[in-house]
């Protein structure tokens, strides 16, 4: 019984502190002038992933992949293990959840992590961009995109698409059950 109401404690705890940090995240990022801690997940971030894997496999150079807001590196840490010979490099404003991200790669050398804006990061090097957008940042994120990719970047995107840039593939939930991915390109 003692163990029982231990674990209710603990997930009650985690649950209330779930809530603040989600608080803090919604006022750091100024009410949707970034985007809050959403970490992918579920179908979504499979089908990310896969796009992304799909790129890496075939090519014939070292890549980088840059995650913009890339929160606790649930999209790059899979990816820098199962690449090693590519290059990822996450950036996120959020110090609480760069340390998270640091130290989840603490034993990756083929990553790296910038506290900063990432609208004030250029994408000039990538060949692959992860984004999670809500809808007041797609024509921000498009047009910086869109200055800054070269024509052989792929831009994988959860949620909704990026102004600016042309469809490739829409990968759409059944039933609208589930968040839509989209990889673009210049």
């Amino acid at each position: 019984m003692k163990y029982f109401i231990f674990l209710i404690l603990l997930i009650g705890y985690g649950a209330l502190l779930y809530i603040f940090y989600s608080v803090y995240s919604l006022l750091k990022g100024r009410f949707g002038m970034f985007a809050p801690f959403v970490p992918s997940m579920g179908k979504s971030k499979k089908h990310m992933l896969d796009l992304a894997r799909e790129e890496l496999e075939k090519a014939d150079k070292q890549m980088t992949v840059i995650d913009l807001g890339s929160g606790s590196g649930s999209l790059l840490l899979p990816l820098a293990r199962e690449f090693p010979e590519h290059h990822f490099i996450g950036i996120e404003y959020d110090w609480i959840l760069i340390l998270l991200s640091l130290f989840r790669a603490r034993k990756l050398k083929n990553i790296e992590w910038h506290k900063q804006n990432f609208m004030n990061y250029s994408c000039e090097k990538a060949d692959i961009v992860f984004c999670y957008l809500l809808k007041t940042m797609q024509e921000r994120v498009g047009l910086k995109l869109s200055r800054e990719i070269s024509d052989s970047c792929v831009v994988i995107t959860e949620l909704y698409p990026v102004n600016h840039l042309h469809l490739v593939k829409a990968i759409k939930p059944t039933l609208n059950l589930g968040i839509p991915v989209y990889k673009m390109r210049k």
